[in-house]
C-alpha cells in the first residue's frame, strides 16, 4: 500500500466513524480530496472489511426518516439521491415494518382530532410527505 492509499483510507475511516455514507457520497468526498488516486480501490477495501454498506446506510436512513413522519415515496426518492440503488431501496422499504404512529401524532398536533374537517389540507400535507393515496385515505378514515 502506498502512502496516498493509506491516507485516503484513514480519511475514509474517520468520516465513517462519525456517520454512515453511501458509496456514492464517499467516492465524491474522496475524489474531491484525493484526485490523484483510484478511489474505487479504497471503497472496495472498506466494503470487504464491512466498514461501508449501502444497505446499512439506507436502512438507518429509512428508519430515521420514517420517525420524522416521511412516507415511503419520499424516503425512496431521497435514498436514490444519496446513491442507493433502486433494488436496495425497494428491499429496505419492504423489510421495514412501517410505523404510522409518528405521522398520526404529527397530524393530531397540526390538524386536531377530526381530520375530515380539513381533508384537503391533510391530503396535501401527506402528499408532500410522500404517502400514497391509499395510505392517505386510510389515515384520514382511521383504518391505520
Amino acid at each position: 500500500m502506498n502512502s496516498k492509499f493509506k491516507e485516503a483510507l484513514t480519511y475514509s475511516l474517520r468520516l465513517l466513524s462519525r456517520r454512515d455514507y453511501t458509496e456514492k457520497e464517499l467516492a465524491f468526498k474522496l475524489n474531491h480530496r484525493f484526485p490523484e488516486i483510484e478511489c474505487e480501490k479504497v471503497i472496495e477495501h472498506l466494503k470487504e472489511n464491512g466498514y461501508l454498506s449501502d444497505y446499512r446506510t439506507g436502512f438507518n436512513y429509512a428508519i430515521a426518516k420514517m420517525e420524522k413522519g416521511w412516507g415511503r415515496r419520499k424516503i425512496r426518492f431521497y435514498m436514490r439521491q444519496k446513491g442507493i440503488s433502486e433494488e436496495v431501496a425497494d428491499r429496505i422499504l419492504m423489510e421495514i415494518e412501517f410505523d404510522y404512529s409518528f405521522i398520526k401524532k404529527t397530524l393530531e398536533k397540526r390538524f386536531g382530532k377530526n381530520l375530515k374537517l380539513q381533508k384537503d389540507k391533510v391530503i396535501r400535507f401527506l402528499q408532500q410527505r410522500g404517502f400514497s393515496f391509499t395510505e392517505i385515505h386510510n389515515l384520514i378514515s382511521g383504518k391505520i
